[in-house]
């Protein structure tokens, strides 16, 4: 039934994944429009951040650096028949020169006739600025002309237009380098604010998406914990037996954080990932064909490497999410009890304890941070030597002429952008794997089996109870309760009295269907209680418990005025957290007094009690019980004297039934008990 430790650390493979992810996914349902709204927003985000690399590719392969080469091409049949092809496929970028020659726009040309240019050794290396006095407004023509004719040995004629070497430009002032360049510049500006567009569209709709993924993800986070937190309610005592309330916490906080993130920073930011990988090996791909399939081959094996961590990976992420439940389980324990520990002086005892717990997630730390710090320099080894191999290669290409300086910048930005979604999957995969390990905790949970609510909800129900030969065992091995047979009728008042781990809470807790008999039957109101469902069973109960609990709230409620009157005391006024054990047990006895239930459960009620105050509690049961049937379980005998019944349990089996007066006349167990009892009471007056 209860998600144990031992279950925990066993829990492998056989986790039925499929089913998890389904579970995941339904709480996903009310907000998948706007996780679609993200996805779109990321895919938007995702094409402006390809778009910006190749932008500034096209400005340093056509503005900045000279774009244009010449090309001189041989009388034999195949280079004219390429010849025609070039003119005949872009006629806006081939300016003739005569003689088979040819001012060629390279930024132009398609990749496949480029290479095929500069392979053949058609175009040389040296670039040409080409000016055309069409594109120059009247004021700038004229001084064009000027600077064309005052370094006249500088350029050359083809056609309508002048050319000039690249290097042959630092001959040239700045000032008059600045004005044949003016339309250069002008189109360098238009796509650097082309770029600045494509930067703020990113940020803009980066911040539109990361807001909604983490709204969407706080929305499932919050449906997630109220239905965790509502299932925990539903389960029956036995589960809470079983688990620790740290690893029950553990789940409601730790464990739902964990899932979130997996929303927010893995699931839907993965799609994007693919995106940019997919389409940075496109442009690549387009661009150059041999260096992107390099590329492809570094990035291969990095997924490799990741593969092999990822079972690694997966273990230790379950031991660590293993190791807080248990630590953050010794810990709430440990405060909740801190009063016995320094009653005892267990101080020593409780820290060695807590550093052995300490020291297990302290280990299952090391071991996530040893393969978190082996995996992810390895990806940064791999992208800084990628790029490495980019620059070698890529400038060799340069200059050889097989790439551009635009396409080489193209492809180391575009280099660090394949690389930053494979850096940060170290990052995403410990998110993710923390989850995995989340979710398999938190779907055992929540398919533990509630506790069964079925059954009647309605109807009176007189304080009559009947056990018929009720047996019961925690466990297979060993009967609490053998063969309980007795009545309780309406409006009697009968105590059950006998020695510690006798089975006189069992009796309450089978009472109250906090567990259910094995064998025989209970009747309440002439009703089997299993045809009752527990919350009109519980309905009609009211119970009051040795050990207590109280909310941190104001108890001072009108509620309890008549109890307080009817016990001669003053109404409590304090909150939960600051009041004694004994004002608790006043507190809840009024509560179970205002309640007005046809049957009332009293389990060592008043021991926190002073005798006064007991005395008056008795009084009021008597005076208020008439309609109302009562069960007292006490150990101090002094508490049952005027039950009308008192049942003396022994070793899970009734003994002894009868008034006090009876079962001391019959020198029974009741009687060596009383006996024992006040033997204790005339010793300590002694020696007072």
């Amino acid at each position: 039934m209860a998600v144990t430790e031992s279950e925990e650390s066993k829990r492998g493979e056989g986790t039925q994944d499929l089913s998890i992810i389904r579970w995941l996914y339904g709480f996903t349902g009310p907000h998948r429009v706007l996780m679609a709204a993200a996805l779109v927003l990321m895919i938007l985000t995702a094409l402006l951040e390809l778009t910006v690399p190749y932008i500034t590719k096209i400005a340093v392969d056509k503005y900045i650096y000279p774009a244009w080469g010449i090309a001189r091409f041989k009388d034999s049949g195949k280079d004219r028949e390429f010849e025609k092809s070039v003119r005949d496929r872009y006629p806006d970028m081939v300016i003739p020169m005569g003689a088979n020659s040819y001012l060629i726009d390279m930024s132009g040309i398609d990749n496949a006739d480029r290479n095929d240019l500069e392979k053949l050794g058609t175009v040389p290396e040296e670039r040409y600025l080409v000016i055309d006095p069409a594109r120059f407004d009247k004021d700038k023509l004229t001084r064009a002309t000027e600077i064309i004719k005052e370094k006249g040995a500088l350029f050359k004629r083809a056609g309508d237009v002048y050319y000039i070497s690249y290097t042959s430009l630092k001959g040239l002032g700045r000032d008059d380098l600045l004005l044949l360049r003016s339309e250069d510049i002008r189109e360098v500006i238009v796509l650097s604010t082309v770029v600045f567009a494509c930067l703020t569209g990113i940020f803009i709709l980066s911040s539109l998406f990361t807001y909604l993924l983490n709204y969407s993800g706080h929305r499932i986070m919050h449906r997630m914990r109220t239905e965790v937190f509502s299932h925990i309610l539903s389960l029956p005592q036995p589960f809470f037996d079983k688990n620790p309330v740290g690893r029950l916490t553990t789940r409601v906080t730790n464990d739902v954080n964990a899932i979130n993130e997996m929303y927010t920073s893995v699931a839907v930011q993965f799609i994007k990932d693919v995106l940019v990988v997919v389409g940075v090996f496109i442009v690549m791909f387009y661009m150059n064909r041999e260096l992107t399939l390099f590329v492809a081959v570094f990035t291969v094996l990095m997924f490799f490497f990741a593969g092999l961590f990822r079972m690694k990976l997966k273990t230790v992420y379950r031991d660590v999410r293993r190791s807080i439940a248990k630590l953050n389980a010794f810990v709430q324990e440990s405060v909740r009890g801190i009063v016995l520990i320094k009653l005892y002086n267990r101080e020593m005892e409780n820290f060695e304890k807590f550093k052995e717990t300490n020291k297990e997630n302290f280990k299952a730390n090391m071991d996530q941070l040893w393969v978190y710090a082996t995996f992810r320099p390895f990806i940064e080894f791999m992208s800084v030597f990628t790029v490495a191999f980019i620059l070698w290669y890529g400038g060799l290409g340069v200059l050889k002429l097989e790439l551009t300086i635009g396409a080489l910048l193209a492809y180391l930005y575009y280099v660090r952008m394949l690389f930053r979604p494979i850096m940060e999957l170290a990052e995403r995969y410990n998110i993710f794997q923390s989850a995995t390990a989340a979710s398999e905790n938190l779907y055992e949970l929540v398919n533990v089996k509630p506790e069964q609510r079925e059954g009647a909800r309605d109807g009176f129900i007189s304080g009559k109870l009947e056990f018929k030969n009720v047996w019961f065992s925690y466990n297979d091995n060993d009967w609490v309760l053998k063969d309980v047979s007795f009545t309780i009728e309406p409006g009697e008042t009968v105590a059950l009295v006998g020695l510690t781990g006798s089975g006189k809470t069992t009796i309450v807790n089978l009472i109250l269907r906090f567990y259910d008999v094995e064998r025989g039957q209970i009747l309440f109101g002439g009703r089997d209680i299993k045809e009752l469902s527990p919350e009109f069973l519980r309905g009609n109960i009211s119970a009051v418990f040795q050990d207590l609990f109280l909310y941190g709230k104001n108890i001072s409620d009108t509620e309890h005025d008549e109890f307080s009157k009817a016990i001669k005391i003053d109404r409590i006024k304090s909150n939960g957290n600051t009041i004694s054990s004994g004002e608790k047990q006043l507190v809840s006895l009024g509560q179970a007094f205002s309640k007005n239930a046809r049957f009332l459960i009293l389990d060592e009620a008043t021991s926190n009690i002073d005798a006064r105050i007991e005395r008056n509690i008795q009084r009021a049961l008597r005076n208020e019980a008439r309609d109302q049937t009562t069960l007292i379980i006490a150990h101090r005998l002094s508490n049952v004297r005027h039950a009308d019944r008192i049942m003396v349990i022994h070793k899970g089996e009734i003994s002894e039934i009868g008034t006090h007066a009876g079962l001391l006349e019959r020198k029974g167990i009741y009687y060596n008990l009383y006996r024992l009892q006040n033997e204790i009471h005339r010793f300590s007056l002694l020696t007072d």
